[in-house]
């Protein structure tokens, strides 16, 4: 054990200098990100989210049919965003039930469950339509709808004057609802937008870098000035080619082989053999597999 120990000290230790030779208080991608690190999918889709948000006629859904793509990120911030504008209630358990959900909204509206689903609804519209303020911004993250009465449960929310609904779920969870019957496809219907985020283009990949390096260094990774600052630091433009390719350029996979790749610079950096995060480096390391839908029917 005393070896194992002393191996593990050996490395934190490396890591240690290498994040202090850059300034680094943590290593940059060995955590999930933050809203400011958040790289967005574009302009003009948060542009049309927006929009269908200030004219609302139906829920608004994100989807992918990649893992790891930040539906949920967006969606936090989203909420965060919107925090002025709406009261916001941010649901993150999957498959609930409608009990579930409706007795969840329940309690973060401040008016507790009720003993059946019908109970809480009724006090959730009567709390609603006699609420004065501002409407709710309810966010329901990795939805899972594969229940009629569950969708019946989102609809009765989309249907409040007050209630504004955001979807988040992998596109096959999104396509079997329609499988569910007249009510699936009747739901389907009644999205008013939908966003699929695909994975990046290269010079989101770069930005992703640059934000989680300017974050490390404790400076503000929403300000352009400082991003074109910091640069990406020790990865090679090459070596950054080669990490977008190879994770197919979704941001999770992005962000988990960075991390390691880190921690191989740090050994290499102790050992005199430079700093940086070379195509070398980026080609000796496995990148996870993203997609996780190929097998869906």
């Amino acid at each position: 054990m005393g070896r194992i120990r002393d191996i593990a000290e050996s490395t934190d230790q490396e890591l240690a200098e290498y994040l202090d030779h850059h300034g680094w208080t943590v290593n940059p991608f060995a955590h999930a990100a933050t809203l400011d690190e958040y790289v967005l999918p574009g302009d003009e889709e948060i542009a049309d989210i927006a929009s269908h948000l200030s004219s609302y006629t139906g829920p608004i859904l994100i989807h992918s049919p990649y893992s790891g793509v930040g539906k949920t990120t967006l969606l936090k911030m989203l909420l965060e965003e919107y925090g002025q504008d709406y009261e916001t209630v941010y649901i993150g358990e999957h498959n609930v039930t409608p009990y579930e959900l409706t007795a969840i909204v329940a309690d973060q509206i401040g008016v507790g469950k009720s003993s059946s689903t019908k109970l809480t609804e009724q006090k959730i519209r009567d709390h609603v339509e006699g609420y004065v303020r501002e409407p709710y911004l309810v966010g329901v993250d990795e939805f899972g709808l594969n229940d009629p009465d569950t969708l019946h449960t989102i609809q009765f929310l989309n249907d409040l004057d007050d209630i504004h609904v955001i979807l988040t779920g992998m596109s096959s969870q999104w396509d079997a609802i329609g499988d569910l019957g007249s009510d699936g496809r009747a739901f389907q219907r009644r999205v008013s937008y939908q966003l699929e985020l695909e994975p990046f283009g290269r010079e989101q990949t770069r930005e992703l870098v640059e934000r989680r390096l300017a974050a490390a260094m404790g400076r503000d990774p929403t300000d352009q000035d400082v991003l074109d600052d910091v640069g990406t630091g020790p990865f090679t433009t090459e070596a950054l080619d080669v990490i977008h390719e190879r994770s197919q350029a979704v941001p999770a996979v992005i962000t988990t082989a960075c991390a390691e790749l880190v921690g191989l610079a740090a050994y290499q950096y102790a050992n005199d053999a430079g700093d940086a995060v070379t195509v070398e480096l980026a080609k000796a390391i496995d990148y996870a597999e993203p997609e996780v839908e190929s097998n869906s029917e």
